[in-house]
């Protein structure tokens, strides 16, 4: 009877252990922090990269696309003067190999959102890079050379202007009232509505794009923004400084 009890007893710390062990793995397959990122600093910016772009098999893919990612930091560097360059640079940034739901390059604003979609949480506040490839992609960078300074751009309208800074909210009303935006030229030479009539933050970052390098929409550059939106050129100088030739 005695050796009995304690076979179950037995048993029943096997089966808990057994429990517990399974639980564990279902956790850490369910989680969404799948990588520790290495963190480097790369023309002032720091940097989380994926593990995985830095050695093993996708290592050369990491090397290219870490190239490509220091030479859009180095334009952006000698574009953006002064103040506000120190303050951009204080903007992280978040470059994965692949991940397994989210391809757009794209900025994170909401830890909420993260964590109700069961992405890691760690990307609060950083621009995310969560396909590598997308950087040395020829159709990338064709139609959106400037897609860092893009999304730089809405890290800082989040961090310093915050997303309800007046001048660009009025700006963008205004341009959505007068349909400017509504069809205009595409870097294809198609007719199309503007990105930047989505809401005021896209209109902020492709304005920046414009004001500092080329857009894929047009106006595509400085001298075209300030021809056909002048309230956003006046905002975009007033947040950067001017632009200098």
């Amino acid at each position: 009877m005695f050796n009995k009890q304690i076979q179950l007893i037995y048993l029943f710390i096997l089966n808990l252990i057994f429990l517990s062990v399974l639980n564990a793995n279902q956790v850490e397959k369910n989680s969404p922090v799948r990588f520790d990122p290495v963190i480097k600093n790369i023309e002032g910016w720091k940097i989380h990269i994926d593990p995985a772009l830095l050695k093993g098999k996708h290592s050369k893919d990491g090397s290219h696309a870490i190239k490509m990612l220091t030479n859009h930091l180095q334009r952006i560097s000698i574009l953006v003067q002064g103040e506000a360059l120190k303050k951009l640079k204080t903007c992280q940034i978040w470059v994965e190999h692949s991940h397994p739901t989210l391809h757009a390059m794209q900025y994170h604003p909401s830890v909420g959102w993260l964590k109700s979609n069961g992405h890691d949480p760690r990307l609060h506040k950083k621009v995310h890079v969560p396909q590598a490839r997308a950087l040395t992609s020829r159709g990338q960078l064709l139609k959106h050379p400037a897609v860092i300074l893009h999304e730089l751009a809405h890290a800082y309208h989040d961090q310093f202007l915050t997303f309800d800074q007046p001048d660009i909210i009025d700006a963008y009303n205004k341009a959505k009232e007068k349909g400017d935006y509504n069809k205009v030229m595409l870097y294809t030479g198609q007719s199309v509505k503007h990105y930047a009539m989505t809401n005021h933050k896209e209109y902020f970052a492709e304005g920046t794009e414009a004001y500092f390098y080329r857009n894929d929409f047009y106006p595509f550059v400085r001298a075209e923004l300030k021809k056909h939106d002048l309230d956003l050129h006046q905002v975009l100088e007033k947040v950067w400084g001017p632009a200098k030739k």
